[in-house]
């Protein structure tokens, strides 16, 4: 357990999965608030009622990371409740897996406008503040898929251009003591691998040294250690979270 007490979070893509498992651990570490932000309307006020029944603790922003405005105006609700955001995850993300010969402009630009786009448009909104007061944290999901997979060039380039962003971003912001990093995940255990055929999954979990999926719990801790003051000198770094899968 780590102490976010007196903390304010924003985390993206937190209708379920991932996002949802994210909220929910800072929210078990004390933080004082967590700003729940997804397009999902319906799936993003049952995450919020789940996690915190009072609602004195979240507040849920409908909202696309894709359009700069829809960023903006969410971030302005935030602040208007929060008064500042010290942690942001990046996760919202989308798929639209094609071979490359095959895939179109409505296949590529969307994913890379909600996971790389949307990523660089919340950080903006935080970069500001996090500078002036000394501290913060950016953390932004990537993949594994960044180094390159069958059917995914739009993903794999938009997970890859979170590792440079991540990278760059680090450099700027260190000297004001706000860290950012990212988080490769491999193969989690959320709604997306709910579709994949049997005999694909065995051979998916053969490749993976531990032979298991990981849980959005796991990746959850993670993100909790990168935003905590024990990771206070950690800053530009990608770190993989797959099982032992390269």
């Amino acid at each position: 357990m780590y102490d976010f007490n007196g903390k304010f979070v924003a985390v993206t893509g937190a209708a379920q999965g991932l996002g949802a498992a994210m909220a929910q651990r800072f929210l078990q570490d004390g933080a004082e608030g967590v700003a729940l932000l997804d397009l999902n309307r319906e799936g993003l006020q049952a995450a919020a009622t789940r996690l915190d029944p009072a609602g004195t603790r979240t507040m849920a922003v409908v909202c696309n990371v894709a359009d700069h405005r829809s960023v903006e105006e969410a971030f302005h609700q935030i602040l208007a409740r929060f008064g500042r955001v010290d942690i942001l995850i990046n996760n919202a993300g989308i798929t639209r897996d094609s071979m490359s010969h095959k895939m179109t402009v409505e296949q590529f630009d969307p994913v890379v406008q909600v996971s790389l786009n949307g990523a660089f448009y919340c950080a903006q909104q935080v970069i500001g503040p996090m500078r002036e007061q000394g501290w913060g944290r950016i953390i932004s999901l990537s993949s594994l898929a960044a180094g390159g997979n069958v059917g995914q060039a739009n993903y794999s380039a938009a997970k890859a251009g979170i590792i440079g962003m991540t990278k760059t971003l680090a450099l700027e912001l260190a000297p004001n003591y706000v860290t950012v990093n990212c988080i490769a995940p491999g193969l989690i255990n959320t709604e997306i691998i709910k579709s994949v055929p049997e005999k694909q999954m065995e051979a998916f979990l053969k490749s993976i040294p531990m032979h298991r999926v990981g849980e959005p719990e796991e990746v959850a801790n993670l993100a909790a250690f990168l935003a905590s003051d024990e990771a206070a000198y950690i800053t530009g770094q990608c770190i993989k979270i797959t099982g032992g899968l390269r």
